[in-house]
C-alpha cells in the first residue's frame, strides 16, 4: 500500500482502516466515511480495499500467485495490440513514444513504430467521432456546463446531471458566447433539449444558453460559491496561525531579554505589544469571516435546521444574501470579494428551490403536510451526521433525527418508508451543483496538463471512453453513463468502439 505506508499512521491504524475499507466497499459513502475518520484521502482509501482485498482473496484461495493476480495467456496479435495502443492512449496521458515504448514492456518482443501507433491512434480518434455524433441525446434536459484550458485554447465541456453523459467536448479558439453558442447548438441538433443549466459565473455560458436554449433554467452552481469561500478561510486562517506565531517569538524574546541594557528590552516589548494586537485581529477577522460563511453555507442547504421546514426560494435568497452582507462589511479585501460573489449570485443558488417547493407540495396533497416536513428533515440531518457535517453538534443532531423520526411515523399513516423515498428523489434531482463535471475536469485534467495541446480527435476519443467506461464508485457504480442514457449495457469500451477482444485469447 504504498500511498498509506507513507502515511503518518501507526502500523495498528492502517490495518484496522485496510479491514474497514475492504467490508465497507459495495456500500455507498463508507470508504469516504472512512477517509475522514483517519484523516486520509479517498484515492488512499480505494488502494487499501483494493490491495487488502486482493491479500485476502490470494491467502484463501490459495493459489500462491503474487498479489492475488491470475495466470492469462495472451496470444499478442494484431488484434490484441490495436486494443492495447487505443487502451493505452485513452486511459492514461501516454504520449505516441510512451506508448511505443510500453508495448515493449507489456509484450516483450514486441515491437511497433511510431507512424504505426500514430496511424491506430487517429483511426481510433476517427470511429469515437463517428460514435458520438451519432449518439441520441434526447434523454438530457438538465446539464452542468464549465470550460478548461489546454496550453492556453480553452475546451468547453457539457455533461448530463442525471445520467452523468458527457455531450459536450470542443476545443475552441475562445470560450465567448458564440463558441459555446455552436458547441451547444450541436448538442440540440443530437436532440439535447435543455430545461436547467447549473454554472458558474462565466458570461460565456450565460450568453450561449440564452442563445440556443433561452427557455432553460440558469442556475449558479453552489460547488464555486463554497470553493471561493474556502478560499478566502484557508488565507485568513494561515494568516492568524502566522500571527499567533510571531507573537509567540516576540514573547520568547522578551523573555530571554531580562536582563539587556540600554532600551533592549522596552523596543521588546513595544514589539510584543504590536504583535499581540496584530493577533488579536487577525483571530477576530478569521472568526468573524467563518461564521459569515458557514451562515451562507447553512443558508443553501434546502431544509432549516432551526425551524425543520424546507426553504422557499425566497427566504434561501435572502438567507444568502444576509451571510454576504456580513462578509462585506469585513475590513478585508478578500471577504469583501468572496461577499461581491456569494452576493450577485444569491438569485441563481436560491432558483432550484422553486421546483423543490412545487414537488413537495404535490406531495403533501397526497400524504399529511407534516409528514413530508418530517421526512425532509429526516434527510437533511441523516446526510449531515453521514457525511461528519457539524461534528461539534452531532449529538443534537442525532437528538432530533430522532424527534423527526417519531414525527413521521406518528403523521404518515404507514407511508413513512415510501414517504423517505420519495423525499429522497427530489433532493437527488436538485440540480444545484456541478459535481458531475467537476468531476469530469479531474479525470481530463492531467492529459491537458501532459499534453503539448490536446486536438479536437483526442477529445472525441475520450469522450467515448468517458461515456463507455464502467464506474467503479458512486451512486451510479456498476453502469456506464452510455447505459443510463441509451438503456444498451456496455461490457467493454473498446469493442463498442469496434475493437473486440481477440478470438485467440484464452
Amino acid at each position: 500500500m504504498t500511498a498509506l505506508s507513507r502515511s503518518e499512521l501507526p502500523a495498528a491504524a492502517k490495518t484496522h482502516l485496510a479491514v474497514l475499507a475492504a467490508g465497507g466497499q459495495g456500500s455507498h459513502g463508507s470508504l469516504s466515511a472512512v477517509a475522514r475518520q483517519f484523516g486520509v484521502s479517498r484515492p488512499t482509501v480505494y488502494a487499501a480495499a483494493s490491495e487488502a482485498t486482493d491479500v485476502l482473496t490470494t491467502h484463501f484461495s490459495g493459489s500462491g500467485e503474487a498479489y492475488g493476480a491470475r495466470s492469462v495467456n495472451v496470444c499478442v496479435d494484431s488484434c490484441q495490440l490495436v486494443r492495447a495502443v487505443v487502451a493505452l492512449r485513452a486511459v492514461a496521458p501516454n504520449s505516441i513514444r510512451c506508448i511505443e515504448e510500453l508495448l515493449g514492456v507489456l509484450y516483450p518482443g514486441v515491437e511497433l513504430g511510431y507512424g504505426s501507433v500514430q496511424r491506430i491512434a487517429s483511426e481510433a480518434e476517427a470511429r469515437a467521432t463517428v460514435f458520438n455524433t451519432k449518439a441520441d441525446l434526447c434523454g438530457i434536459s438538465s446539464a452542468a456546463l464549465d470550460e478548461m484550458f489546454s496550453q492556453g485554447d480553452p475546451v468547453l465541456a457539457g455533461v448530463d446531471l442525471d445520467s452523468g453523459y458527457l455531450f459536450a467536448l470542443s476545443l475552441c479558439e475562445s470560450r465567448s458566447g458564440e463558441d459555446w453558442q455552436q458547441v451547444l447548438q450541436a448538442a440540440k441538433d443530437q436532440g439535447v433539449n435543455l430545461e436547467v443549466v447549473v454554472k458558474d459565473a462565466a458570461k460565456g455560458i450565460s450568453a450561449g444558453v440564452s442563445a440556443v436554449f433561452p427557455a432553460a433554467e440558469q442556475r449558479d452552481d453552489c460547488f464555486h460559491a463554497l470553493y471561493e469561500m474556502n478560499k478566502v478561510r484557508r488565507t485568513l486562517e494561515a494568516r492568524a496561525y502566522g500571527a499567533i506565531q510571531r507573537e509567540f517569538e516576540a514573547q520568547q524574546k522578551l523573555d530571554a531579554a531580562r536582563w539587556s541594557v540600554n532600551g533592549e528590552r522596552s523596543r521588546l516589548a513595544q514589539k510584543l505589544r504590536w504583535a499581540v494586537i496584530k493577533a488579536n485581529k487577525a483571530i477576530e477577522l478569521h472568526d468573524a469571516f467563518e461564521t459569515a460563511a458557514r451562515a451562507a453555507a447553512e443558508a443553501m442547504e434546502w431544509v432549516e435546521l432551526q425551524t425543520g421546514l424546507v426553504r422557499t426560494p425566497e427566504k434561501m435568497r435572502q438567507d444568502i444574501e444576509n451571510a454576504a452582507s456580513q462578509m462585506l462589511a469585513l475590513d478585508d479585501g478578500r471577504c469583501k470579494k468572496a461577499g461581491r460573489y456569494i452576493y450577485n449570485r444569491a438569485p441563481g443558488l436560491a432558483m432550484h428551490m422553486q421546483v423543490v417547493n412545487d414537488t413537495l407540495n404535490q406531495l403533501a396533497h397526497r400524504y399529511d403536510s407534516t409528514a413530508v416536513a418530517a421526512a425532509c428533515l429526516i434527510h437533511r440531518l441523516a446526510t449531515d451526521i453521514k457525511n461528519g457535517r457539524r461534528p461539534w453538534d452531532t449529538a443534537n443532531d442525532k437528538r432530533r433525527l430522532r424527534l423527526a423520526i417519531a414525527q413521521l411515523e406518528s403523521s404518515s399513516q404507514g407511508n413513512a418508508d415510501r414517504l423517505l423515498g420519495l423525499v429522497d428523489v427530489v433532493a437527488q434531482k436538485r440540480n444545484r451543483a456541478s459535481s458531475a463535471i467537476e468531476g469530469f475536469n479531474a479525470a481530463l485534467r492531467p492529459f491537458l496538463y501532459v499534453h503539448k495541446g490536446v486536438t479536437q480527435g483526442f477529445l472525441e476519443l475520450f469522450r467515448a471512453r468517458y461515456n463507455l467506461k464502467t464506474r467503479r464508485w458512486g451512486r451510479l457504480k456498476g453502469t456506464s453513463a452510455h447505459e443510463k442514457l441509451s438503456g444498451e449495457r456496455v461490457d467493454d469500451w473498446l469493442t463498442a468502439l469496434g475493437y473486440p477482444p481477440s478470438p485467440t485469447l484464452h
